[in-house]
């Protein structure tokens, strides 16, 4: 069994403690002077290895955040890192846990510990840069410094435990507006907009720090250039719960589908006859579904979903290009309207790829199974392995029995 797990990331804090007197509570910095304690987590030794694996990632995989904006890598930038490392952009490698065993293992055990879905991205930043300005996360965040060295500031929340969305309603398209606002005005916040500084220190290798979410944030690197790993937490809250709970509700209750009375946008006022039947049916619903709500079932439902994403990230790690898959379902493919872009589709869910993909998908669909190796299309054998993991992962494809 690997010795990394939440222990070894926090110690010589205990889990408990850590859970009772910090965990969505205070932030908690470790300094240690073991610039190897976190080495065995990823096979580099240095910078120039660091971006060399980037290199190889598939595209989508890597950004390139500070000067260049947070574009994504695509054409000939895939083979010019390096340049863009040294001229002062930060490299990020999104869930840089699907490109790395020891990484997966410590975020699945991180997950059975804490029962939250967990996922980890590197940054690897120039020396004397800063990757994002200062903003909050609305997950759990915890800090491992691998290389190198940065100054980090975070502040107390001004909203705390804020979330990553509300719910949305049917007609909500714009999801970028039901989200928190993440991000904070340096020149035109105060002091007490941000919050109480909570942390100022350097994070050197071996270090570790936790933010809850809604600590606001931002860190730069030293003299040196600096590689850190942030492991996101992200938590299943009680509304999340009373959301599961209640859509359970409303497929067993025909009352709770049924749309408000006609009229009720323009006369919902409490003294308006339209008011009180809202008012009233809003009361007997809430007794209704207090009273036959089930906890036991929403706590399954989430439950059930989470495994089935760790099942899936189980699965991805142990494919190789003979591994038989096959579908979970009935799969379409699609194009967009623009004609640029090719899906792949499961029920509600589509997975949007470039329209070169287009051979590969329909295969991945018309097939009753297959192996990574077998796919056409201009993919590497890499690319295919990555390719089919991530459909396992996210459930559009299974381990063949």
């Amino acid at each position: 069994m690997s010795k990394f797990d939440l222990s070894y990331l926090i110690a010589p804090h205990t889990v408990d403690d850590f859970v009772a007197r910090h965990w969505q509570q205070s932030s908690l910095l470790i300094k240690r002077g073991e610039p190897q304690r976190f080495r065995d987590l990823l096979a580099v030794s240095d910078i120039e290895a660091v971006l060399a694996m980037a290199d190889q990632l598939p595209t989508g995989a890597v950004e390139l955040i500070g000067k260049t904006n947070a574009i994504e890598r695509r054409g000939p930038e895939s083979s010019a890192l390096a340049g863009f490392f040294n001229s002062g952009s930060t490299i990020r490698i999104k869930r840089i846990e699907r490109h790395s065993a020891p990484l997966a293992e410590l975020c699945r055990s991180i997950e059975r510990e804490l029962g939250f879905p967990t996922r980890a991205n590197l940054y690897c930043t120039p020396a004397g840069a800063r990757g994002f300005d200062l903003h909050f996360d609305t997950h759990e965040v915890l800090v491992l410094q691998l290389l190198g060295a940065k100054q980090w500031q975070a502040y107390e929340p001004t909203t705390k435990l804020p979330l990553e969305y509300v719910p949305q309603l049917p007609f909500e398209d714009d999801g970028e507006a039901l989200k928190f606002s993440s991000e904070i005005n340096r020149d035109e916040s105060s002091a007490t907009d941000r919050g109480t500084l909570a942390v100022e220190a350097s994070l050197q290798a071996g270090d570790s720090l936790y933010l809850p979410r809604g600590f606001a944030h931002q860190a730069e690197s030293l003299d040196e250039p600096s590689v850190h790993l942030t492991i996101g937490i992200h938590v299943v809250t009680w509304l999340d719960l009373l959301t599961v709970a209640l859509r359970q509700s409303g497929y067993r209750h025909e009352s709770l589908r049924q749309a408000l009375p006609v009229g009720w946008l323009n006369n919902h006022q409490s003294n308006h006859e339209s008011g009180r039947i809202c008012a009233a049916e809003f009361a007997r619903l809430l007794e209704l579904f207090s009273q036959e709500a089930n906890c036991a079932s929403a706590i399954k439902e989430v439950a059930e979903s989470i495994n089935r994403t760790c099942q899936g990230k189980s699965a991805k790690s142990n494919l190789d290009h003979t591994t038989k898959v096959e579908g979970t379902g009935r799969l379409e493919t699609y194009l967009s309207d623009d004609g640029e872009m090719a899906g792949l589709a499961l029920e509600q869910k589509v997975f949007w790829l470039p329209v070169c993909f287009a051979p590969a998908l329909r295969f991945v669909a018309e097939r009753r199974s297959f192996c990574p190796s077998e796919l056409p299309g201009p993919i590497t054998n890499h690319g295919k392995l990555g390719f089919v993991g991530r459909l396992v992962e996210d459930g559009f494809l299974r381990i063949a029995d």
